[in-house]
């Protein structure tokens, strides 16, 4: 793992982030506070239900992937099996709106030794207020291989999911729900966990966080 504290460090770094109803803004996002986490951050843009694309990605996650990752969805980090499972997670963390974490595995393959790491995505306000983007950080320790990697998500530890305290579940043009600041209780909104799940408007963003991207 390139940094074995960097979930934990990017989370309390955003909750630190002051906050419009409950969900801190893009635009707060201060590079010079997350130095030493870039490399392995990116922020991704809602397009669809269950479809966000990478706006920014650090160079460590270039060198994963062997693809320059901005403009791809999320999902194209993860192998087939597991991309349904990722859009629900995905779709919980825009719309509950809460905190996301898994356990991801790289399955052993030629020239590819096995990987295991962790994702963490956090939500963010756009200017317009809306929830269209995540802060996101992926971690994976072990050598690389040959070739770009792709994950699932580990079937032997829970997701941790934690809704935003106080928020309904976020108005979208497909649900009609609204954003507020009362709602249904932690209790109820956690049923909704995208781990039970698996089981069974854009806005433009200001240039404020430049990670660094390779191009090579």
């Amino acid at each position: 793992m390139t940094n074995p504290t960097a979930p934990r460090d990017l989370e309390r770094y955003w909750a630190s982030l002051p906050r419009l109803r409950g969900v801190p803004l893009r635009r707060d996002l201060d590079p010079a506070a997350m130095e030493g986490l870039l490399e392995d951050c990116f922020i991704l843009e809602r397009v669809a239900p269950g479809v966000a694309r990478f706006r920014v990605a650090g160079r460590n996650l270039h060198r994963l992937l062997g693809v320059e990752p901005r403009g791809l969805p999320l999902t194209a980090a993860f192998l087939p099996e597991a991309r349904a499972a990722m859009a629900q997670h995905l779709d919980a963390a825009f719309t509950t709106p809460g905190l996301v974490e898994l356990s991801l595995d790289g399955p052993r393959a030629v020239a590819q030794p096995r990987l295991s790491g962790k994702i963490l995505l956090l939500p963010l306000r756009d200017d317009h207020g809306q929830i269209s983007r995540l802060l996101g950080l992926l971690v994976m320790s072990g050598r690389r291989g040959l070739g770009g990697r792709r994950f699932t998500i580990s079937q032997t530890e829970h997701a941790r999911f934690e809704p935003i305290p106080g928020l309904h579940p976020v108005s979208t043009p497909e649900t009609g729900l609204k954003d507020g600041l009362t709602g249904p209780s932690h209790q109820t909104i956690a049923h909704r966990s995208p781990a039970r799940a698996a089981d069974s408007n854009k806005a433009e963003d200001r240039p404020a966080l430049r990670l660094v991207v390779s191009n090579s």
